[in-house]
C-alpha cells in the first residue's frame, strides 16, 4: 500500500449496503493501492441529524431495497439472509466496533467482517453481549475488554463525534466514503472511487 491518505469508510453493521460494501473492501485496496479506514458510525443518528429515513420505512422502497441487494449479492457471490430483527438498533454493536478502533484498530476489519455475515447471513443477533464476545474472541480480541468498554464516556463521545464528522462532511447514509476529501456515497460507488485513482495515478 501507498503512504497517500486513506480511503475512509464509515459504516454501520445494521446497514445492508454497507456490508455489501464491506465485503469487496480488500479488493478495493488491492486493486487502488490505498489502504482503507474503517470509521464505524451510527446510522440512526445520521438520519435523525439529516432528515433522512431508513428505506425500510417507505414500503414501494423497502420491496426494491431486498430484490436490490440480493442482487449485489449475487453479483459479489456473499451470502444474503434478510435478518429477522430488521432494522435493528445497533448502538451497542457501533460502540464495540468503536472500542476495538480505540485499542486495537489494525483488528477493526477482521470484527466488523465477523460482525456483519453474523447479522446479514446468519441471521445472529449483533448487538447481543454475547454475541459481541464470541465474535470478538474469534479475531482474536479481549472479549472483556471489549464488552467493559462500551458503556464507557470515552466510547460513547468517540461515536458520537464519529458520526456528527460525518454529518458535518456531507454524509446522509451508510455505506459513505471520503476519498481525499470527495464524498461517495453507498455501495454502488465502489467502482466510481476506482476509476477516480486510477486517473489520478496517470496524472
Amino acid at each position: 500500500m501507498t503512504t497517500a491518505t486513506p480511503i475512509e469508510f464509515f459504516f454501520d453493521i445494521g446497514s445492508t449496503y454497507s456490508y455489501l460494501a464491506a465485503t469487496q473492501i480488500r479488493g478495493l485496496e488491492e486493486r487502488t493501492g490505498r489502504t482503507v479506514r474503517w470509521r464505524p458510525f451510527l446510522l440512526g443518528g445520521v438520519f435523525k441529524a439529516t432528515g433522512n429515513a431508513p428505506p425500510v420505512s417507505v414500503a414501494a422502497r423497502a420491496g426494491w431495497l431486498l430484490r436490490d441487494a440480493a442482487r449485489w449479492a449475487e453479483e459479489y457471490g456473499v451470502p444474503l439472509t434478510m435478518p429477522s430483527r430488521f432494522p435493528l438498533v445497533t448502538l451497542p454493536t457501533e460502540r464495540a466496533l468503536v472500542v476495538c478502533e480505540l485499542e486495537a484498530p489494525e483488528k477493526l476489519p477482521a470484527f466488523a467482517l465477523a460482525l456483519f455475515p453474523a447479522y446479514w447471513a446468519e441471521d445472529r443477533d449483533p448487538t447481543s453481549r454475547d454475541e459481541i464476545a464470541t465474535l470478538a474472541r474469534g479475531v482474536g480480541l479481549d472479549a472483556d475488554r471489549i464488552l467493559a468498554g462500551m458503556d464507557t464516556p470515552a466510547v460513547k463521545d468517540h461515536l458520537r463525534k464519529s458520526t456528527e464528522e460525518a454529518v458535518e462532511r456531507g454524509a446522509f447514509g451508510a455505506p459513505t466514503f471520503f476519498v481525499d476529501g470527495e464524498m461517495f456515497f453507498g455501495n454502488d460507488r465502489i467502482a466510481q472511487i476506482e476509476r477516480l485513482l486510477a486517473r489520478r495515478a496517470r496524472g
